[in-house]
């Protein structure tokens, strides 16, 4: 009997082990309440009905003004560590999506791992300087962006202040989103929808490319 209850409590805690191991990225944000999203340094924006946590470092722009006033090199790069949460609310505070926006590469290798080892029917697709993977987690849809942005510019002035120093650079910029199915909701989207139906009943809807296929 002792054995037997051994085993049934081994295999819950392998279970629960499991569970964790792979409890979904950022999913955590879309079951907060209004209190915790307070408590974890969240901002609310009542026009587009999202609440947001920003990370932007101080440090780099603290620099980029000195570089501006010193006349030298500034840099135009976010710092690895910044990040950008967003969690956007459908009607009856229903969570429709989070979205995380990010620079850090581990962080993008740790997403594709999850997606790839525990995500279903998982897609890769690239175009351009963008690759995009897209995947389901249960009733949940992910999607994880990759986009490199070049950075072309001119730098300080050399020493004997008559020639430029060209610079070219690039940083990946990655794009974690959760949707739940829910569809999104705001007094801003409103406003939107309510202008393009607008310039629709006018006709003057711009046609795209596609609509001229």
């Amino acid at each position: 009997m002792f054995m037997k209850k051994f085993l049934l409590f081994c295999l819950a805690l392998c279970t629960a082990f499991v569970a964790h191991a792979q409890e979904l990225p950022y999913g955590k944000y879309l079951n907060f309440s209004k209190s915790e999203f307070k408590e974890n340094k969240f901002k609310y924006d009542e026009e587009t009905n999202t609440w947001t946590l920003r990370k932007t470092s101080g440090l780099n722009t603290t620099l980029n003004i000195l570089a501006i006033i010193a006349d030298a090199e500034e840099e135009v790069r976010p710092d690895r560590n910044d990040y950008r949460i967003v969690v956007q609310f459908g009607k009856e505070d229903r969570a429709s999506y989070v979205k995380v926006v990010c620079y850090n590469d581990e962080t993008y290798h740790k997403l594709l791992t999850f997606m790839k080892d525990n995500g279903e029917k998982v897609v890769e697709t690239s175009s351009g300087k963008i690759v995009k993977h897209q995947a389901y987690y249960g009733d949940y849809a992910l999607e994880l962006n990759m986009e490199q942005h070049n950075i072309s510019r001119t730098s300080a002035r050399t020493a004997d202040r008559k020639t430029v120093k060209n610079v070219d650079e690039s940083y990946n910029a990655y794009e974690f989103i959760i949707k739940t199915g829910v569809e999104p909701w705001s007094r801003y989207l409103e406003k939107q929808a309510a202008k393009k139906a607008k310039r629709d009943a006018k006709g003057k809807k711009k046609q795209s490319v596609d609509d001229l296929m």
